[in-house]
């Protein structure tokens, strides 16, 4: 089975939005492990724990099964289980950039700005489908610390690689047509 990726967006208890990646293939337990994933409001690990205890998978889905459950954990607020997760398929496997993406966006949420930017730089060298989300993410992680020049920097990289992003778009205050 070939490997799917796509992007949802969680939120956090900050006023900002950290960008998501979700990774998935094939169906049964492991299909709806990355439903779950996609699921704004789901905190149940429980079909990610199945896929991953009884069904036979190859390595690339049983990664992205991890990431996918790190996802749900960070959306639960389960940060030290969530990074688990994203340091079991990282060890795997360090080219996968939703992984690293995403254990930056534990580390964000635990607080750990440095920690964070760090794992999106890293996302950006790896195989990251929407690169434009780890500059967003590391927009976000700037303004968390106080470096609005550093978030302006990151934020128009991500406008660069995909004009059409719409929270990067917002961050920097400019309207629909790029005008402010």
């Amino acid at each position: 089975m070939k490997g799917m990726i796509c992007a949802a967006a969680i939120f956090c208890a900050a006023p900002a939005s950290a960008q998501m990646s979700i990774s998935t293939i094939g169906a049964t337990d492991a299909q709806a492990c990355f439903e779950d994933a996609k699921n704004e409001r789901e905190t149940s690990t429980g079909n990610c724990d199945a896929a991953l205890a009884r069904q036979a998978m190859t390595k690339r889905d049983r990664l992205a099964t991890y990431v996918n459950r790190g996802i749900v954990n960070n959306r639960a607020g389960r940060l030290a289980e969530a990074l688990a997760d994203f340091n079991t398929a990282l060890d795997a496997d360090p080219s996968l950039g939703e992984a690293w993406l995403n254990r930056g966006n534990a580390r964000f949420l635990a607080g750990q700005y440095d920690l964070a930017i760090a794992d999106y730089e890293k996302s950006l060298d790896a195989d990251l489908s929407k690169p434009w989300v780890a500059w967003y993410n590391i927009g976000l992680a700037r303004e968390a610390q106080k470096d609005a020049r550093g978030a302006r920097t990151a934020y128009e990289r991500a406008l660069e690689i995909n004009p059409d992003f719409g929270p990067a778009k917002k961050k920097l205050g400019l309207d629909g047509d790029g005008a402010r």
